[in-house]
């Protein structure tokens, strides 16, 4: 379960934001795993998307 969740895409980009915005959270506090994951989500994210919007594009503007 523990995996599950240090997998959830809002925790991930929520440890980059805090990384990122506050001074006081330094890069050696942020977990190993937080850029592979991210890159991974959103590499995922955006082929999904690229996919779906692909195939529905012959529907766009008929109606």
């Amino acid at each position: 379960m523990s995996t599950v969740l240090n997998l959830n895409p809002a925790l991930i980009f929520n440890d980059l934001m805090r990384y990122a915005l506050m001074m006081s959270v330094p890069a050696s506090l942020l977990p190993r795993h937080v850029w592979p994951v991210a890159v991974s989500w959103a590499l995922l994210v955006g082929l999904a998307g690229y996919v779906f919007f692909w195939r529905a594009e012959e529907e766009y503007g008929r109606g």
